[in-house]
């Protein structure tokens, strides 16, 4: 079921990803598209600006050489001085006196001429300079105003038509859809040119109907004059600029199709093959995904805590925490248990080093499998992990379980004895459910013999006697064994076993396996606690902590 629920993620995640490299496709090319549109519109505003502030300084270079300190009299001389200055500088239409800002009297054209005003005037960069939209009556031409004041209500003007200030070398394959004007910077247009304009130009008896195209989804750039209060906006329909690039957007489709294809091809494969559950285990052990929790073990008789068991667990890339009994069997009958314990091994030393040191009397019990009693690697890996290390030999237990059995007792017992003269103590892990059963005990020289939770849930609120674990008990307190009892989880059996003689216990009544974070709070928290209520609240205590 769990395989069939993959391949159907992995159809899906192949359809899924293979549209969308036509999409992202289209999401690039559009981006694309939008920014080379955007950089047209910033030239082509940055021309018409340049082009504007040109004839604007044409203007101005103009009126600073005519005399403006004082009002000149009109006569033919000035006429004559304002006609040469106009035929100096082609941009310039018509340069004369004004009065009122209206009306121009001895100009250089028509003698006098009347300007209706189409904005506010707006001030240059000094007080006397002003820019003002205005129509010429007498022509009907639009253009813009430079007016230099030289008394009250009497200023020098120069006239520029909007004939030279518009753009006028637009990419021929834009050239029927932008949108441009100048403007003021009050906001008021000296001249603009759209679609609609351009084509009553060309044909100005004919009646159209201006299309939607023209201003729907435009690209829009505006450019600001630092010298004068001059603004020139830009825009252009996005379809225009995409229509520009058809070729090339032919080109990203079918990449895209092509690509999606692939992808749909390599998923359905996946989907089709089942996964080996050696290679992933395989690959999780190179990166290390596999990681001790550490399971409190309390000391029943005394109230101490007494240290821990390490659990494996298989932490994903993605978060999840994986139980070891979805991986420890495969783990076991392919040998990859031996590097998985080597790994956790070395975690352990990192994580308990510091902590144990200040704690010599807490133990950490580690599980060994049938393949570690093969030689005597298990040994060498134990000095090298832990000989430099803040945890001591002495702190150390391996545990034997019985659920493989070891093919070779007399080599066993020989790799035990190599343990124990090291000072590492030895348990016989999950005692009477395998296949050694009371033969490990006699041959291999346990230290420890560990209760399995199958025993311990017998035990109930009317228990008198329990046969197998006062059995277990007496046996071990014979052979001067430490009991443990594995699994409790209610304080009937806590009672029962304090009342049995059992040494230590460990279960969810005390603490489920902890990550190493936790488990060091926990030591921290219970280092001085003799009491067992005082280990069930402080372990309540550190698991509110962590879970605030």
């Amino acid at each position: 079921m769990k395989n069939q629920f993959r391949s159907i993620i992995l159809l899906f995640l192949g359809v899924v990803l293979g549209v969308l490299p036509l999409f992202a496709a289209h999401i690039a090319m559009r981006d694309y598209v939008k920014t080379r549109g955007e950089s047209f519109l910033d030239q082509t505003a940055q021309r018409t600006l340049m082009r504007a502030e040109d004839f604007v300084q044409d203007a101005v270079d103009v009126l600073s050489a005519l005399p403006h300190y004082r009002v000149p009299v009109c006569d033919d001389a000035l006429r004559e001085s304002f006609r040469v200055m106009m035929m100096r500088h082609p941009a310039i239409h018509d340069v004369g006196l004004l009065y009122n800002g209206e009306y121009m009297y001895c100009s250089s054209m028509k003698g006098s001429t009347h300007f209706g005003a189409a904005s506010e005037a707006s001030l240059g960069g000094v007080p006397h300079l002003s820019f003002r939209a205005v129509q010429d009556n007498l022509t009907e031409k639009n253009g813009l105003l430079v007016e230099w004041t030289v008394a009250r209500f009497v200023s020098i003007g120069a006239f520029i038509r909007v004939d030279s200030l518009g753009e006028q070398s637009m990419q021929t394959d834009l050239a029927n859809s932008y949108r441009l004007s100048l403007k003021l910077d009050s906001g008021d247009v000296v001249t603009s040119s759209t679609p609609e304009s351009r084509l009553q130009q060309r044909a100005p008896f004919y009646q159209f109907t201006p299309s939607e195209e023209w201003t729907r989804d435009l690209i829009e750039r505006e450019v600001n004059s630092s010298r004068y209060p001059l603004v020139v906006s830009v825009a252009i329909p996005f379809h225009a600029v995409w229509e520009s690039y058809g070729g090339v957007i032919n080109v990203i489709d079918a990449f895209g199709i092509f690509t999606g294809v692939l992808i749909m091809f390599l998923f359905v494969r996946m989907a089709l093959r089942k996964p080996d559950p050696y290679v992933s285990l395989e690959k999780a052990i190179r990166r290390k995904e596999f990681v001790p929790y550490y399971q409190p073990i309390l000391d029943i008789q005394s109230g101490r805590l007494a240290g821990c068991e390490v659990l494996v667990r298989w932490r994903k890339p993605d978060g999840t925490v994986v139980s070891p009994g979805h991986f420890i069997d495969m783990a076991e009958s392919t040998g990859l248990a031996l590097p998985m314990t080597a790994l956790l091994m070395e975690q352990v030393a990192k994580d308990l080093s510091e902590s144990y040191a200040d704690h010599p009397d807490l133990k950490v019990a580690i599980n060994l499998f049938n393949r570690h009693f093969d030689d005597l690697a298990i040994v060498r890996e134990a000095e090298q992990v832990f000989g430099n290390s803040g945890v001591r030999f002495s702190q150390l237990v391996f545990e034997v379980t019985e659920r493989l059995p070891l093919e070779n007792l007399d080599r066993a017992r020989a790799i035990i004895v190599r343990m124990q003269e090291l000072g590492i103590r030895v348990a016989l892990d999950d005692a009477g459910t395998g296949h050694g059963g009371f033969a490990y005990l006699q041959k291999l020289g346990m230290d420890i013999i560990k209760i399995d939770k199958l025993f311990v849930d017998t035990i109930t609120a009317d228990s008198k006697h329990v046969p197998i674990i006062d059995s277990l008990s007496q046996m071990a307190k014979g052979m001067d064994m430490v009991v443990v009892a594995e699994g409790v989880e209610t304080d009937e059996q806590l009672d029962y076993l304090r009342r049995s003689g059992i040494d230590e216990a460990q279960g969810f009544l005390f603490s489920p396996a902890l990550p190493a974070s936790a488990y060091l709070q926990l030591v921290d928290a219970l280092g001085g606690m003799r009491r067992p209520k005082a280990i069930k609240d402080g372990l309540e205590t550190s698991r509110t902590d962590l879970a605030s």
